[in-house]
C-alpha cells in the first residue's frame, strides 16, 4: 500500500493489532486469530456466596447488579483461599492472548470504604506464563474504585487495579475454552454490574469513565478461535511452526543484520505484513516490502502499525548488550524490539523525526540478554517508517555513563492517532557546579530508552545553562531549544518580585520553543523566598504543547505541605490560562499521597507513573530511594495521554536521585 503521508494518518496507532504483539513475553511472535471481548453482567452470575445478591437497577446493564450489604466489614488485606462471600460467572477465552480485566464498580453512599474487591481465575498466568490471581489461593487483583488519595468517587466507575499497587491487569490463559472468574469481598458494601476481559477494544483504556458513568456494553460470555488457540510461542525454531534462519543457520552474535533478512516461514511465522505482495518489488518474493536503500542495500518500507518481524540468532554469551538499529521515519516512529528464550526482552525504541524516508539516524537500546540460539522480534506500534539494518553487540566497559536498563512496554493508548513523544526529568543535585557534571548528566539522560526528545531539570546551575545546551547537541548532532528560570535567593522575596539565585530549573527540547513564561509560588522554605515555575510553548509537529516544570519546597523550616500545597494551587490555576494538551514535570518534594490528592494535582493532572508506570516508584534517594518525588503529569483533558513511565535506576555518580522516563501520545 501507498505510504501514509497526513500526520494523523502517519501516527495510527491500532489497539487491536497491538494485542499480537504482547504474546512475545516467552516465544518468537506468530500472528494470532482474533480473539473477542468478554462482557459478564450480572445475569452470567452462577455461583453467589454469602453476603452477595443481584439487585435490580434501571441504570444497571441489563437492568441488574451484583453486591454486597454494607456491614461495616473491616477490609481483607488478601483474598481469601476458601472465603464465604463472593460471586462467579465463567467465560470463553483463548489460549495465549492477553486480556485486559476491569470492571464497573459503584460505591455504597458513594463512600470510599465501599469500593473495592478483589478478583481471582480458575487459571489465570501472567505475561510470563507464571500462574497469578488463582481461585483458592491468597493472590487477587485489587481492584478499586477511588483513583487517587482522598479523590472521592462518584457513581458508577470503571477501574483495574489499585492506585497505591503495581499490578498486572492484563492476563491470559494456558488453554483455550471455559474459564471462570471470582469477585470476593474486600470491602463490604460494593455493587459491580459488568465485568470485562479484553484482547483489544480495551486492551489500554477503559471502556468508560472512573465517575458517572453510563457505559453500557454489549454482553458477550466470549468465543474461542477456530483454530482453538491464538497466539504461540517458542524457544526455538523447531517449535515455532516452520521458522528458520534466512542463511540456513542463526546469525552469530555480535553481528550486523540487515532488515530484510528475516527468517523464512511465511506470512503470521516469520513476519506479519498487512498488505499482499512486495510493494518495493525487491530482493525477495513475500507479503514484506522491500525497496533498494540509499546506503546500497535494501530497506523494509511501507510499515504500518502492528507489523513485525522474526530474525533467529544465537547469544554466545549472557551479558550486557546494545541493539543499534538504521531507521528512517519523516514524522517520528515508535516500535519494539524482542528477544525470547533465555533473554526475555521486550522494549520500546522511539525514532525522531529524520524529515525523509532516505534520511537515516541510529537509535540505541540497552538490553540484558541470555545465552543460546532466540528470536529478535521488532514490531512495529505506529509504522511510518523505514528500516535499514540493525547491529546487535556487547556493550563495553568504559568511564562512560551507565546504560540504564531495557525499558519496560508503551501501554499506548487506543482511540485513533497521535505524536509519541519520550521526555525524562532528573533532579541532577545542585552540589557539583562543575562543566564535568553538567555534561555527564545530558549524557546520562540521553542514554534513557526511548531516548528524550523532551528533557527537565531541577538543582541545575544557571551558570551552566549553555552547557546543558551544547552537550546535548554535541552528543545528538541536532539543535536544542532551552528554557530556564531561577528561584528566589532566601529573604529577598518583596511582594513581587526578588533577587535571582543560582539554582534553576530548566525545559529542553528538540523541538522549537514558540514562548516562555515563568512565575514565583512565594512560599518561603529554608533555602528560597519563592519557588520558581517555568512554561515553555514547544511546537511538536505543528502541534503547541505546553510543558511547566517547577522544584517545590523543602526542608523543614516552615510548614513545607502547605507551601506545596499552596503551590500546587498557583501552578494550576497559571497553567489553566494556556493551551492544551499540557504536561508537567519537576521534584515535588513529596510522595503521592500529597501530590496525588485532592489538594495536590487532580483533577486538573494526571500522574503518569500511577497511570501506566512499572517497577519501582522511588527516585529519592540513591542508592537506596524509598520515597517519590519526581513526577510526569499530562493534563486530564485527553490530548496528551500517557503510554509509559519508569524510574530509570542506576546512575547513582550524578544524583542523589533518579530520572524517571515517561512516553505520551500527543493528539
Amino acid at each position: 500500500m501507498p505510504r501514509l503521508q497526513s500526520n494523523s494518518a502517519r501516527w495510527t496507532i491500532c489497539a487491536m493489532l497491538v494485542g499480537i504483539a504482547l504474546s512475545m513475553a516467552r516465544g518468537a511472535l506468530h500472528l494470532s486469530a482474533a480473539a473477542t471481548d468478554v462482557v459478564l453482567y450480572a445475569s452470567d452470575v452462577t455461583n453467589i456466596q454469602g453476603n452477595w445478591a443481584k439487585w435490580s437497577g434501571s441504570d444497571a446493564a441489563g437492568g441488574q447488579y451484583m453486591a454486597s450489604v454494607d456491614y461495616g466489614w473491616s477490609t481483607l488485606n488478601n483474598p481469601l483461599p476458601s472465603p464465604n462471600d463472593y460471586f462467579e460467572a465463567s467465560f470463553n477465552a483463548d489460549a495465549g492472548t492477553p486480556y485486559h480485566v476491569w470492571l464497573r464498580l459503584r460505591a455504597g453512599s458513594n463512600s470510599k470504604w465501599n469500593d473495592s474487591v478483589w478478583v481471582q481465575f480458575s487459571d489465570a498466568l501472567d505475561p510470563n506464563g507464571s500462574g497469578i490471581y488463582q481461585i483458592g489461593s491468597g493472590s487477587g487483583l485489587l481492584v478499586n474504585l477511588e483513583p487517587c488519595n482522598n479523590c472521592g468517587v462518584g457513581n458508577w466507575g470503571w477501574q483495574d487495579g489499585a492506585y497505591w499497587l503495581s499490578q498486572v491487569t492484563t492476563i491470559k490463559f494456558a488453554s483455550s475454552g471455559s474459564h471462570t472468574i471470582r469477585v470476593q469481598t474486600r470491602e463490604d458494601g460494593v455493587q459491580v454490574d459488568q465485568v470485562v476481559l479484553s484482547p483489544s477494544t480495551y486492551l489500554y483504556s477503559a471502556p468508560g469513565p472512573n465517575s458517572g458513568d453510563s457505559t453500557i456494553l454489549p454482553e458477550s460470555r466470549g468465543s474461542v478461535s477456530s483454530s482453538g488457540s491464538s497466539s504461540s510461542v517458542g524457544s526455538s525454531s523447531s517449535a515455532s511452526g516452520g521458522l528458520s534462519p534466512f542463511h540456513g543457520s542463526p546469525a552469530m552474535l555480535p553481528a550486523k543484520i540487515e532488515a530484510e533478512d528475516f527468517d523464512n516461514g511465511g506470512q503470521g511465522v516469520a513476519y506479519h505484513d498487512s498488505t499482499p505482495g512486495n510493494s518495493g518489488g525487491a530482493y525477495r518474493q513475500t507479503d514484506v516490502d522491500i525497496e533498494p536503500s540509499s546506503n546500497g542495500t535494501y530497506d523494509v518500507g511501507w510499515i504500518t502499525p502492528g507489523e513485525w518481524l522474526n530474525y533467529t540468532v544465537n547469544v554466545p554469551a549472557a551479558g550486557a548488550y546494545t541493539v543499534r538499529l538504521r531507521v528512517a521515519a519523516p514524522g517520528g516512529a515508535l516500535f519494539h524490539v524482542g528477544f525470547n528464550g533465555a533473554s526475555n526482552v521486550w522494549t520500546t525504541v522511539g525514532v525522531p523525526a529524520t524529515g525523509g524516508w532516505q534520511s537515516w539516524t541510529v537509535v540505541s537500546v540497552p538490553v540484558n540478554l541470555g545465552a543460546g540460539t532466540q528470536q529478535i522480534t521488532l514490531f512495529f506500534d505506529t509504522g511510518a517508517m523505514n528500516i535499514d539494518d540493525f547491529t546487535v553487540g556487547t556493550t563495553p566497559n568504559s568511564s562512560a555513563p551507565a546504560a540504564p536498563s531495557a525499558a519496560p512496554p508503551v501501554t499506548a493508548p487506543s482511540g485513533g492517532g497521535g505524536i509519541v513523544l519520550p521526555v525524562a526529568e532528573w533532579n541532577i543535585e545542585i552540589n557539583d557546579g562543575s562543566d564535568a557534571h553538567a555534561r555527564q548528566a545530558m549524557d546520562t539522560l540521553l542514554a534513557i530508552g526511548p531516548q528524550p526528545q523532551v528533557i527537565v531539570i531541577v538543582e541545575a546551575w544557571q551558570n551552566l545553562y549553555g552547557t546543558y545546551i551544547d552537550e546535548l547537541q554535541r552528543q545528538t548532532g541536532r539543535t536544542w531549544y532551552g528554557a530556564f528560570a531561577t528561584h528566589c535567593a532566601a529573604g529577598t522575596w518583596n511582594g513581587s518580585g526578588c533577587a535571582s539565585w543560582y539554582q534553576g530549573i530548566g525545559i529542553f527540547s528538540i523541538y522549537p520553543i514558540g514562548s516562555t513564561s515563568s512565575t514565583y509560588f512565594p512560599y518561603a522554605d529554608c533555602w528560597t523566598a519563592a519557588r520558581a515555575g517555568l512554561r515553555a510553548a514547544l511546537n511538536v509537529n505543528g502541534t503547541t504543547v505546553q510543558v511547566f516544570t517547577t522544584h517545590l519546597q523543602t526542608g523543614g523550616c516552615a510548614n513545607d505541605q502547605q507551601s506545596r500545597y499552596n503551590s500546587i494551587r498557583d501552578l494550576k490555576a497559571w497553567a489553566s490560562n494556556f493551551s492544551q494538551p499540557q504536561l508537567v514535570a519537576g521534584d515535588f518534594n513529596a510522595d503521592p499521597d500529597q501530590i496525588d490528592s485532592s489538594s495536590g494535582m487532580p483533577p486538573n493532572f494526571v500522574d503518569s507513573w500511577s497511570a501506566v508506570g512499572t517497577g519501582s516508584r522511588f527516585t529519592a534517594f540513591a542508592p537506596t530511594p524509598t520515597m517519590k518525588l519526581d513526577y510526569w503529569f499530562s493534563d486530564a483533558g485527553g490530548r496528551a495521554q500517557p503510554a509509559q513511565s519508569y524510574v530509570v535506576n542506576g546512575p547513582q555518580s550524578v544524583s542523589d536521585h533518579y530520572p524517571i522516563q515517561a512516553t505520551f501520545v500527543i493528539r
